[in-house]
């Protein structure tokens, strides 16, 4: 019995030396998750302003580039000698639809012009004589057949005839320039 009575007491001498040698648990300290938490918290709230920041400056940007306003910027400064300060004055002509020479009236064009004019004067001409200038141009244009009209190579000697067109109509003043931004032969 000595040996059961001596295992029984190692047994719960190891059992106490266990409870005792264990050392007891410790509280979790809630102040390091709270941390953890607000500095998350913070570095989220930091990344979206700073978002919100950058979209609204790089929408700006952008918008500005893609427009050519940063690039216009550059060039204006550069080349601020040599080209003139005043904004070129344009005229506009709408919808001329004409029947090409030789067509028999089953071909058209139909077009659209901006004129370039060297001043106020010129512009306000232009404006006020604006049946006799689209009847010049359509004559012009009429009398063209649809080969020379259609070919891209005679396009600068068309110009220099409607140019032409439109000096004869004018009583002063000079056109600078003339744009076919709509040039279709149907």
């Amino acid at each position: 019995m000595d040996c059961v009575e001596d295992s029984m007491a190692e047994a719960q001498g190891e059992k106490v030396a266990t409870q005792q040698a264990a050392p007891a648990p410790a509280a979790p300290e809630p102040a390091a998750p709270r941390r953890t938490l607000s500095a998350v918290a913070a570095l989220l709230v930091g990344l979206a302003v700073g978002a919100g920041v950058g979209v609204v400056a790089g929408g700006t940007l952008l918008a500005a580039w893609r427009s050519g306003a940063l690039e216009s910027q550059k060039h204006d400064e550069a080349l601020s000698d040599f080209v003139e300060s005043s904004p070129a004055l344009a005229h506009t002509i709408d919808a001329l639809v004409v029947n090409p020479a030789g067509s028999d009236g089953l071909r058209f064009l139909m077009a659209s012009m901006v004129v370039e004019v060297d001043r106020q004067g010129t512009l306000d001409q232009l404006q006020r004589r604006d049946a006799e200038v689209r009847e010049a141009l359509l004559r012009t244009l009429g009398s063209k057949t649809v080969p020379e009209l259609a070919n891209v190579a005679n396009r600068d000697t068309l110009k220099a005839e409607l140019r032409n067109a439109l000096l004869s109509v004018l009583d002063r003043g000079d056109v600078r320039r003339i744009h076919l931004p709509q040039f279709v032969i149907q």
